[in-house]
């Protein structure tokens, strides 16, 4: 039985030089142990190089993620700047409108249409709560509580300056309503109360100011009012009486003329009789009166 000849490849080596050449020979097996560890290499290299490209990719994306996540959070952060900027500015202006809040209660503190006092010690433990949510950086928490905190005290806040603009409506209506001024211009030439008769040497009651100017005076009501009489009256002569509100009533005598009718609304200053000499009168005056709840006052004391 013959041998099987081993295979063997041979390379043959020819120099340029022109010198001889020559040849190395190795046998089959080896060729194909080392294709088989190239062959494996490159397995390897190209698992290597499909992982590492993967991974790449991955890696990539999550740059872009990450990158698009910082923006986000920058813009977040610009948000919550602007949110915590924002608190602050609402609870300067809360402690602004606590301040006029107090300030028009102590102007109005006598006046009988505020049914409370402002409480300063409440408003004094109220501020220490109002830190300002700058002082300590940005804390979303603190902001929040800050604002829930202001929230609560909105309503609290708008019930008491409803209830300071009506106090100040009131008192405006009471202000317009009350006899303040002159209803001519003129000198006193009688005052309010006992006084030698002009017609006479007896002591009278004098229940007005005369008040003197030239006939055809126009005389002006003392306040805004609806006129509840115009007539003849003894001794008064023409006359005309405001019913104001509030308790109060004027009246005035003597006129030559009067402007009104009865159940008219007139305003203060406004131009309701003249200046005459009739009923029981020794010149050209008016003769004004003032009542408060239907007691007769003395004018002098409403002037201004």
């Amino acid at each position: 039985m013959k041998k099987k000849k081993e295979e063997t490849f041979t390379i043959m080596i020819v120099p340029h030089s022109g010198k001889s050449t020559f040849s190395v020979s190795f046998p089959a097996i080896i060729l194909k142990i080392l294709g088989g560890l190239l062959a494996g290499i490159l397995a390897v290299v190209s698992v290597y190089a499909v992982n590492f490209s993967i991974s790449y990719r991955q890696i990539q994306q999550s740059n872009r993620d990450l990158a698009e996540k910082t923006r986000d959070y920058s813009k977040l952060q610009q948000q919550l700047d602007y949110f915590v900027k924002k608190t602050q500015t609402l609870e300067e202006k809360m402690q602004g409108l606590e301040k006029l809040d107090k300030d028009l209660r102590d102007l109005l503190k006598n006046d009988p249409a505020l049914k409370k006092n402002i409480d300063l010690r409440q408003t004094a433990e109220s501020e220490k709560m109002y830190i300002l949510a700058s002082r300590s950086g940005i804390d979303r928490e603190k902001a929040i509580r800050d604002l829930q905190l202001m929230e609560s005290r909105l309503p609290e806040q708008e019930q008491s300056l409803k209830e300071l603009k009506n106090a100040i409506i009131q008192r405006n209506q009471r202000m317009a309503s009350t006899p303040t001024i002159w209803p001519v211009a003129g000198r006193i030439t009688s005052d309010f109360g006992y006084r030698r008769s002009p017609f006479g040497y007896r002591k009278e009651f004098h229940d007005g100011l005369d008040i003197a100017a030239p006939y055809g005076t126009p005389i002006r009501a003392a306040a805004d009012g609806v006129v509840v009489f115009v007539g003849y009256r003894s001794g008064y002569g023409n006359m005309v009486t405001i019913s104001h509100g509030y308790g109060f009533e004027t009246s005035y005598g003597h006129t030559s003329r009067v402007l009104v009718k009865k159940g008219q609304k007139v305003q203060k200053g406004q131009v309701i009789a003249q200046v005459g000499n009739t009923g029981r009168s020794t010149g050209p005056h008016v003769h004004y009166m003032v009542s408060v709840n239907g007691e007769l006052k003395n004018p002098a004391n409403y002037l201004q």
